[in-house]
């Protein structure tokens, strides 16, 4: 069903219920509706021209015929698509949009006609939808009360309409190859995914342009489908297209404001502020990693999901742009997210149940309750904090009760990067950083007894991580024990090891070990071709790229030291590795400096806002 989908996309849109993935053609090749992590609705939405006295058809995706420029505007999740025919004097442009209020994508279009001389032209629409993932029992509709084609499946309705009359339809059948054909049956009803429709935009006069607005619409029911269908076609576009920009506007109004001279930071900061909205929905609290780009798991285990250890990044990044309702909402989603022996999952879906995953890994309760911590620091809301309690106290517990007889580490469980099973440095300093965050919290709400006894335990882990975990033949930490006979230690260099100073404070940035450790990171992660920091050496995860993220930790790292012109290098590195639309994927290709991976990673967009905060709370930021 998806293997010829792109894994990386150009651009996204949506308003927090309704989610759409674009690649540079302008092609919507995604579209989640009604939750942001399923359901995939869409298999192809495709658009072709013909013109009269020219015997191809034109599909407008085709990057052999087209040069395309893509573009945000308004720093809204507007996207125009402007295109040119390579050979031929046409030229086209999208406009598409996802309102506010409302589950409706816009797509306004225009063809403009650059010979000298007058031209007919008609455009063609070919849907395909695979309502709910499923393939079975789809039904296509032409409805002649909204001159449009609806897809649906028991309570998911999609349609597609425009502010036209369509000369043709078809319903099911082979619609693309009709389109080809150029002749339409006109079935209005059928048992069927797909479906074709054309629009006459008649006789276009030279240099002048002809415009169409299509209304893609989700809803529960036909009724309501077609309610919406009205309202929209009833509507003024150009001022529903400023509304658009005005409701993004008092968005970024809420921002904590930086003074940045630089307008490419400044762009990647808005950009920033769209994706923690855009991946994050309401009524749920769960945050996206990322938009889904793997459905049928062939080259991975799936972005689509929520990751307690990224939100805890993201919900700090987040606080720092100053949208403390997307961490509270998180945070209470977490506390129903939580499994009953006070653990959190690998991952969940956004209403908190369980998703695919590996098994236990415990640095994601750590980073929750880490998390928690720091976000009560921004707000000092007790109100907050007594919600969480019984959350905490359960997950403190757990991470209490799961520590290994023989080394004092957490456990056996998944790494940070869930490629490997042992006892991970990275783990136990989530460990410790949740274990002083709960035990913070305790303080704050009068348990001391229960603050005594987690700051015990951190402390003890401490003293491990300092010991057991520390080589002073090599001078750097460890990434990991496996108990096997004895203690095997792995001594894999691996930028997660910079988690013992910061996030979670294990040892303080300026000790001489974790400076050792920082300075080998940097020395054996770099990339050598194009720059950029690796996760670790040996990487083989697509062929082992450096990552936006792994970059900007470590210049973090080095901000926090007083190493500016290094966390500058860094961080610069980063900032023009952004994609051409001012989002940041999560891996670099090692060769050519493109996007190698999911595009826009939540958490390759946290670790720059709190880059972006250090570097303007030390005034380091030209």
């Amino acid at each position: 069903m998806f293997r010829t989908k792109p894994y990386v996309i150009d651009a996204i849109i949506g308003n927090r219920k309704m989610l759409a993935a674009l690649t540079k053609d302008g092609k919507i090749h995604r579209l989640w509706w009604p939750r942001l992590d399923l359901y995939q609705q869409l298999e192809e939405w495709d658009f072709a021209l013909s013109i009269e006295g020219y015997s191809n058809l034109l599909w407008l995706h085709d990057k052999m015929e087209w040069d395309f420029i893509q573009t945000y505007l308004e720093d809204a999740p507007v996207v125009l698509t402007e295109a040119r025919h390579k050979t031929l004097p046409i030229s086209w442009q999208f406009v598409d949009f996802i309102l506010p209020d409302r589950d409706i994508l816009v797509r306004r279009f225009n063809v403009k006609n650059l010979s000298q001389k007058a031209i007919s032209v008609k455009l063609w629409q070919y849907t395909n939808f695979y309502i709910d993932e499923r393939y079975r029992y789809n039904t296509t509709q032409y409805i002649s009360d909204i001159d449009g084609v609806l897809h649906y499946r028991a309570n998911t309705v999609i349609a597609i309409c425009s502010n036209l009359k369509p000369s043709a339809f078809q319903c099911g059948g082979d619609a693309r190859q009709d389109i080809i054909s150029l002749n339409l049956n006109g079935k209005s009803h059928e048992m069927s995914s797909s479906g074709a429709v054309m629009w006459d935009l008649g006789v276009i006069d030279e240099q002048m342009g002809a415009d169409v607005e299509l209304y893609l619409i989700a809803a529960e029911s036909i009724d309501e489908v077609l309610k919406e269908a009205k309202y929209i076609k009833s509507q003024d576009m150009s001022q529903i297209q400023l509304q658009v920009y005005d409701y993004w506007n008092e968005i970024y109004k809420k921002a904590i404001r930086y003074d940045i001279s630089n307008e490419k930071i400044n762009r990647l900061y808005k950009r920033s502020i769209m994706v923690f909205h855009l991946l994050s929905q309401p009524g749920f609290g769960g945050i996206l990693a990322a938009p889904e780009m793997d459905e049928d798991f062939l080259y991975c285990g799936g972005y689509g999901f929520c990751w307690g250890r990224d939100a805890a990044y993201i919900t700090s990044a987040i606080d720092a742009a100053g949208y403390h309702y997307i961490t509270e909402e998180f945070y209470l989603w977490a506390m129903a997210a939580q499994s009953e022996d006070g653990s959190w999952a690998q991952r969940h879906y956004l209403d908190g149940s369980i998703a695919p995953n590996w098994g236990l890994q415990i640095d994601e309760t750590g980073s929750i309750l880490w998390g928690i911590w720091e976000h009560y620091k921004n707000r000092r809301d007790n109100q907050f904090l007594s919600k969480m309690w019984p959350s905490v106290k359960k997950g403190a517990d757990f991470l209490v009760s799961n520590r290994h007889d023989y080394t004092g580490l957490p456990l056996d469980s998944h790494d940070l990067w869930e490629e490997r099973i042992g006892q991970h440095t990275y783990s136990a300093a989530a460990v410790y950083g949740g274990l002083i965050g709960a035990a913070n919290i305790a303080k704050e709400l009068g348990f001391d007894e229960y603050a005594k006894k987690w700051e015990e335990s951190a402390a003890e882990l401490k003293r491990t991580i300092k010991t057991l975990c520390w080589d002073q033949n090599t001078n750097c930490f460890v990434r990991s024990i496996k108990v096997n006979g004895g203690i095997n230690k792995d001594h894999t260099v691996d930028v997660s090891l910079l988690g013992i100073a910061y996030p979670f404070n294990v040892l303080d940035p300026k000790d001489n070990r974790m400076m050792s450790t920082a300075r080998i990171i940097e020395e054996r992660l770099w990339s050598p071709k194009i720059g950029g920091i690796k996760r670790y050496e040996d990487d083989i995860y697509r062929g082992g790229n450096p990552w936006i993220l792994t970059t900007l930790w470590l210049s973090l790292y080095y901000t926090l030291i007083d190493e500016y012109n290094k966390a500058k290098k860094l961080f610069e590195w980063a900032v023009n590795h952004a994609t051409p639309m001012g989002l940041f994927p999560e891996q670099i290709h090692r060769n050519t400096g493109e996007p190698a991976w999911v595009v826009p990673l939540t958490w390759s967009h946290a670790m720059f806002v709190l880059v972006l905060h250090k570097f303007i709370d030390k005034k380091i930021l030209e």
